[in-house]
């Protein structure tokens, strides 16, 4: 019911325009079949068969405005789906946003982060699942370029990673994770008003995407709306999410096919009433 509402509240005429519809095609298949079959009156005399065509198209006209919860778009022989849901229940790669400051622990209980660190240290007991996080994370960022920066707030020096530097660990196979930089900080309590922008967004998405398709090898990459939440982009979730998708058609026109078995985007629910993905559809749907 909710999803309707907000189908309804976004276009009250296609719900009216759908009934019509529907009703005046309904009127025109079912009128012959009146006149050639006599026996079917006997169920449909009277105002009954208004009524009955009228129940058919307020049920497709419901439907037919209720939004979509999925898309998908195909670019250079990539495909690119837009999916509400949880990205910790699809297969293949997630992409986890974390800070420059990668070894962060105690971190923003809401960031998928937390939730990656979480799955950890249920694994493995505790503190043992934690050492086993830093550890396979130290291993996955040991080629990488960092500088020593003091944290003046923590009083201790920590290794401060470029935007977009990718480190991969798992904890299964079903449990592929591609944390990526692009936050000044996900501490709890410490979260600055600028903890990213839309410049240095697009140049870690930039350097992400190059580093997924080393990883992808025919699995799927799964993303979440980067930019939103503790990231803290100033613009609207549609405006973030345009800019994700223009961040991987960027990639793929630049660099070629991203060889994954898909690409997707998925949105948290809460952003089902903020974003008509229809609407991205028909924007970047290519001939």
């Amino acid at each position: 019911m909710n999803k309707f509402i907000i189908g309804l509240k976004r276009n009250p005429i296609k719900l009216i325009v759908s009934i019509f519809i529907t009703y005046s095609i309904c009127w025109t298949i079912l009128e012959p079949i009146l006149g050639m079959v006599k026996s079917a009156e006997i169920h449909l005399v009277g105002g009954n068969k208004y009524i009955f065509l009228l129940l058919i198209s307020i049920c497709v006209g419901i439907y037919r405005v209720i939004p979509t919860n999925e898309i998908s778009i195909n670019y250079n022989n990539s495909k690119i789906k837009i999916v509400f849901g949880d990205l910790f229940q699809y297969e293949g790669f997630k992409a986890i946003p974390v800070s420059r400051f990668f070894f962060e622990t105690e971190v923003v209980i809401s960031s998928l982060q937390h939730i990656v660190i979480d799955k950890f240290y249920k694994n493995s007991e505790g503190l043992r699942g934690l050492e086993n996080y830093k550890e396979k994370l130290s291993n996955a960022l040991q080629d990488q370029q960092f500088e020593i920066v003091r944290r003046e707030i923590f009083d201790q020096d920590e290794k401060y990673y470029k935007l977009g530097t990718t480190a991969f660990i798992n904890l299964n196979e079903n449990n592929e994770f591609l944390l990526f930089a692009i936050t000044e900080t996900e501490m709890r309590g410490h979260i600055p008003e600028k903890n990213c922008n839309s410049t240095k967004m697009w140049v870690a998405l930039e350097k992400f995407w190059d580093e997924a398709r080393k990883h992808s090898r025919g699995k799927s990459i799964n993303i979440p709306l980067i930019g939103s939440g503790i990231t803290g982009i100033n613009l609207s979730p549609i405006r973030i999410l345009e800019l994700n998708l223009l961040s991987i058609l960027n990639s793929i026109t630049e660099k070629g096919k991203i060889t994954a078995n898909e690409i997707r985007i998925i949105l948290h629910n809460n952003y089902f009433d903020q974003i008509d993905i229809s609407l991205i559809e028909k924007t970047w749907k290519t001939p």
